[in-house]
């Protein structure tokens, strides 16, 4: 119908017959063609699908295999390579592709249940919004590829594709938490745990931004004093037990914490005696110090109490804190052997 139009009014300006006002018809006749075919295609899905939706045109493809007859050949070995093509919102059930390179692919908001994609390199590869169930890709490789909104079950991926993680830290933690319960469900814990790590990396620079940050995105959705006070505390919590014990996956952590009471019972102790103690201060550090934290009754020269002198509050808070540890110690021995 356009065509047609745009013939007509080329015919009546090469005659010098036309007007303003009979363009003008014209061009409202197709407008109003269009209206009226979107009104009624418009009214088909309101009594199809329901009011205000439409299909979402997803393909669904069963049992295929990805086939190429362009060779490229990485360190000695043959691959073949699928460049350009567009998979958007497509269903792959049970597909299989080995050995291939997709180049420039566009797989967003595409599921891939139970499909076998193994030793594959996917380079520049959009995955946007895809969603990958009870499949298989071990050995293959993803290089500057799209991962945003992309989640993972029950799948079989090699922890590379952290080199991958979306680069804005709202993304890259939402990321990390799917491969986490990913590698979880398949009993893969040693990269759940790395999973974990680069989540609470995350995780703290987007609560740290969501309060400091003046960035538009961050002020549209945080802006106002009571909502950033409300996003400093997360980040303060999520830091605070960071710190302490890396929020139960780091024992060293923990040791560090512990060590650094010391240090400051080691300077309380200097303080408060106010003599020459330099040549038994390791003593004190490494020995004594520990001995009383952990309620081994230390005696000086005299049989009494070497540390008599700490107040009630400092003894009670250093039971209460010793007790925390001990908690959080178990905690995490509980929760690495149970994954076992």
């Amino acid at each position: 119908m356009e065509k047609k139009a745009t013939n007509k009014v080329i015919s009546c300006c090469l005659e010098n017959e036309t007007t303003y006002e009979k363009i003008k018809d014209i061009v409202n006749a197709v407008v109003n063609e269009k209206e009226i075919k979107r009104k009624i295609q418009e009214e088909e899905d309101n009594k199809k699908y329901g009011i205000n939706l439409r299909p979402s045109d997803r393909v669904e493809i069963k049992d295929i295999k990805f086939f190429s007859t362009v060779p490229r050949y990485i360190e000695n070995k043959r691959y073949f390579v699928l460049n350009g093509n567009k998979f958007i919102t497509y269903l792959f059930v049970r597909a299989v592709a080995k050995d291939m390179i997709f180049e420039n692919v566009d797989f967003s908001k595409a599921y891939f249940e139970n499909s076998y994609l193994r030793d594959c390199r996917f380079i520049r590869c959009n995955f946007e919004g895809a969603k990958f169930t009870g499949s298989n890709l071990t050995g293959s490789y993803f290089e500057n590829c799209t991962f945003d909104y992309v989640t993972f079950e029950k799948t079989f991926v090699d922890d590379e594709i952290f080199e991958c993680a979306p680069s804005k830290d709202n993304l890259r933690y939402k990321f990390a938490r799917s491969l986490k319960l990913n590698y979880a469900s398949i009993g893969d814990y040693i990269k759940a745990s790395k999973a974990v790590t680069i989540e609470l990396e995350a995780t703290k620079s987007h609560l740290k931004d969501s309060w400091l940050s003046g960035e538009e995105w961050y002020r549209m959705k945080y802006g106002g004093i009571e909502k950033r006070l409300v996003q400093f505390w997360k980040w303060f919590k999520v830091s605070l037990l960071d710190f302490l014990w890396g929020n139960g996956e780091s024992l060293w952590r923990l040791v560090r914490f512990n060590i650094l009471i010391f240090v400051a019972l080691t300077i309380y102790h200097v303080i408060e005696k106010k003599e020459n103690i330099a040549p038994k201060i390791l003593d004190i550090f490494f020995v004594k110090i520990p001995a009383n934290y952990f309620d081994i009754e230390i005696l000086d020269s005299s049989g009494k109490n070497y540390f008599e002198y700490y107040p009630s509050w400092l003894s009670l808070l250093l039971v209460i804190t010793r007790l925390i540890c001990f908690g959080l110690l178990m905690s995490i021995i509980i929760k690495k052997y149970n994954r076992r």
